[in-house]
């Protein structure tokens, strides 16, 4: 069944790319922000859906730029050009790297080539997401995969799978991206938000209480993980929501939910907790660090200060500390930001760092020129929702070559330039308010032309 559902897909995908080229891109990027193939590894043997979806998107980038309906406005975006530059920073410290990669499970060339094929789709997908109807399903996707997500962990449990437990932890499918369950965490925090502002976009009501009443699955995933720092991303994530919905009664409802789920499953969490104050309090004698975090957070840093512009190499973390730092950390950078500045330099850490502002700034353009829950407004709030989650939980992984991440900048992106390009073109489409433009552009008055 899986299998015919993704040759029907990428049929589908492939005789539409003429009319409908969004459709090869939604193809591609539910491959790529979900990774069935380690899911149903079966229905994908001798099968690249990744490379086939991709070259569909790419064919359909291509007819459009022969039609002239690309918008090239999108490839100004400060992400665009951040992505670019993160990708020709990633190739120039892996050219001049002093360090090898000894200790690394994954070369540097590898983590090079994984990120250059991100910004390449990052290109071919942007400027296809450029319909209200086309993003309303970009949002869809991460919904299900969301949802998927919290059903594949909650199914390993109530099935009595603990071959895939390990020390009362859940791990994530077997040889993907999302192995390692913090990980597999952050995929679902960070598509928590599109969940939580999809009950209040849906109009059907059959569909908010099934949104609903996936919530606790999607707690109760997370408790599964046992992961603190997506513990700390979902009540960022939830926060949020409550900042900006303002319905007591539903803030009231996921408030008591959450920490009813806690209090009813957390009690690894509040072990691996304990055993880390345990582990401080008794290190008096220094034979053991406080917290692994911490000493990775400081050995980063000073990798970064040492080799501020280029870095030590992309994924040579490991081995630059055992050379400049030996015996203090034998573990990763544990935060997004130390790792892009200790493995490819400082600009790249500020890049990274960037997007979470040029985002923001987007996020606040559209608030301000939209209507209360349009798709406009719900894709809004779930991207800047989905990257809150992201962000808390890259403050304790490392996640540079996170997918989801780079989707929610595409999805960002695209929204922002549907509605900047709406307003400044002072088009009646629903669900966008226009100002009243007089000639010389002083006019701000915004009316609802919906």
């Amino acid at each position: 069944m899986v299998k015919i559902a993704l040759y029907l897909a990428l049929l589908v995908s492939f005789f539409m790319m003429f009319n409908a080229p969004w459709i090869a891109a939604l193809v591609y990027s539910i491959v790529s922000v979900m990774q069935p193939q380690y899911i149903w590894f079966w229905a994908f043997e001798g099968f690249s859906a990744f490379k086939v979806s991709a070259g569909i998107t790419i064919l359909a980038w291509g007819w459009h730029v022969l039609q002239g309906n690309i918008r090239w406005e999108v490839y100004k975006s400060s992400q665009f050009k951040g992505v670019i530059g993160l990708t020709i920073i990633f190739h120039l410290s892996n050219l001049l790297t002093p360090f090898d990669t000894y200790f690394s499970l994954v070369s540097g060339d590898l983590v090079v080539d994984i990120f250059t094929t991100i910004a390449i789709m990052y290109f071919f997908v942007l400027p296809l997401i450029n319909q209200e109807n086309t993003i309303k399903f970009f949002g869809f996707m991460f919904i299900f995969v969301t949802v998927y997500y919290a059903y594949w962990a909650n199914d390993h449990y109530f099935s009595g799978n603990w071959s895939m437990f390990e020390g009362g932890r859940l791990l994530g499918p077997r040889k993907s991206p999302y192995k390692d369950g913090n990980v597999t965490s952050i995929v679902l925090t960070s598509g928590l938000a599109f969940v939580m502002f999809g009950i209040r976009y849906f109009k059907q009501k059959w569909l908010r209480y099934a949104l609903v009443l996936t919530l606790p699955f999607i707690w109760h995933a997370l408790i599964l993980f046992a992961s603190r720092g997506a513990l700390l991303s979902a009540a960022s994530v939830t926060l949020f929501f409550a900042l900006v919905v303002k319905s007591k009664s539903l803030n009231i409802v996921m408030a008591i939910g959450f920490v009813a789920m806690l209090v009813y499953q957390g009690g690894m969490l509040v072990q691996r907790t304990s055993s880390t104050v345990s582990m401080a309090q008794s290190n008096s004698s220094g034979d053991e660090p406080l917290n692994p975090r911490l000493v990775s957070w400081s050995v980063g840093l000073g990798i970064a200060a040492n080799y501020p512009l280029l870095g030590a190499g992309p994924q040579r973390f490991q081995y630059a500390s055992q050379q400049l730092y030996p015996g203090e950390s034998p573990h990763v950078a544990h935060n997004t930001f130390i790792n892009f500045s200790a493995n490819t330099g400082l600009i790249a850490g500020f890049i990274y760092l960037s997007f979470f502002w040029a985002s923001f700034k987007q996020f606040k353009y559209v608030r301000a020129h939209v209507v209360e829950n349009s798709t406009f407004d719900y894709i809004n709030l779930s991207c800047m929702g989905g990257l809150v989650g992201y962000f808390v939980g890259a403050f304790f992984l490392d996640l540079i070559i996170f997918e989801p991440f780079y989707f929610l900048l595409i999805l960002i992106t695209a929204n922002y330039y549907l509605v900047k390009n709406a307003v400044e073109k002072n088009t009646g489409i629903e669900g966008i308010r226009v100002s009243d433009l007089s000639e010389d552009d002083a006019s701000h008055t915004q009316k609802v032309t919906a």
